[in-house]
């Protein structure tokens, strides 16, 4: 009987989201929701994977994704983005029957930076803060043998740009469907049914294994504040019969961007020969042999982004 409600709340709950979707007034606002926080596995993919992660890695992209967690899991990722910004983030799925539920929690923020008022006068940066927080709830659950997925959450946002400040209410929806072995396909829909304007994405997107090492994963993502554009990623294991201890995965991924230039002041991107490279991304995987009933993670990547850097993220995460 608790399966059958269940199952009734999450179909009713992806039709009030559809329903909010499709009158939602968002346009490009809450622009830091854009940034690939929550999973340095993601990002590494170059910011692709809506058919492909899972458990707590697919809080931040589909959340249909975490149906698929067979143990608990708990994530921490901080991520360094541009200019002093970067961020902290947790989650936590858990799965109670064969329905999952997972929370997340993010916040942002950097201090001290140059500002002035309308008249050009300096303002003392010990008082300027920028602080971007936002917390979710998520339900999910996987039908037919774990083919078929659907996931909702609702999302709460406090953007806190030292003047103003906005408090909003959104929504993220999302499918996952088992072709077979090879094949996934996935969609979500995030940060819709605002009222006020925060950025809001579809994503829909392919995963192909064509076998247990290697896979490609192709996603198609449109921005409310841009035009819709197609990304890659690659994954490569290396297993663990190989080393014994665990398993190593590389990723590397692409995402269609403007060309930011050539960076003259990173001394990591210009011994990689990484300053003149936009729009790809890179990393990498260390997975534990399951021990004691808990298995161990930690995932990196890194992204150039030309003159104006490089952005990185390290994930930790323990399943038990």
């Amino acid at each position: 009987m608790k399966n059958k409600i269940l199952t009734f709340l999450i179909f009713t709950a992806c039709a009030c989201f559809s329903f909010a979707a499709d009158n939602s007034a968002g346009t490009g606002g809450s622009a830091f929701m854009k940034i690939p926080a929550g999973s340095a596995k993601l990002q590494g993919l170059g910011n692709n994977g809506v058919s492909y992660l899972e458990g707590s890695d697919a809080m931040s992209v589909n959340p249909a994704g975490i149906a698929l967690s067979q143990m608990r899991e708990f994530n921490f990722s901080y991520l360094n983005w541009f200019a002093d910004y970067s961020g902290k983030y947790v989650s936590y799925v858990e799965p109670i029957g064969q329905s999952v539920i997972g929370f997340n929690l993010a916040w942002f923020g950097m201090d001290g930076f140059d500002a002035r008022d309308s008249s050009g006068i300096p303002l003392n940066s010990s008082d300027i803060k920028v602080r971007h927080i936002y917390g979710s709830f998520a339900l999910a659950k996987s039908f037919f043998l774990e083919r078929f997925s659907l996931g909702a959450a609702v999302k709460m946002i406090n953007e806190d740009n030292y003047s103003t400040q906005n408090k909003n209410t959104v929504y993220d929806m999302g499918a996952l469907l088992r072709l077979s072995r090879k094949l996934s396909l996935g969609w979500a829909s995030q940060n819709t049914g605002s009222k006020s304007k925060v950025v809001g994405v579809q994503r829909y997107g392919l995963t192909w294994k064509f076998n247990p090492f290697l896979l490609a994963t192709v996603d198609q993502k449109k921005f409310t504040d841009s035009k819709a554009k197609t990304g890659l990623g690659i994954e490569f294991a290396i297993p663990e019969e190989v080393l014994q201890v665990g398993k190593v995965v590389l990723r590397t991924g692409y995402s269609d961007t403007v060309d930011y230039g050539k960076n003259y002041d990173d001394k990591t991107l210009d011994t990689l020969g990484l300053n003149n490279i936009s729009g790809w991304s890179f990393g990498l995987g260390i997975y534990t042999a399951q021990a004691f009933g808990s298995v161990y993670s930690f995932d990196y990547s890194m992204v150039p982004f030309g003159s104006l850097g490089k952005s990185s993220q390290f994930t930790v995460k323990i399943q038990f």
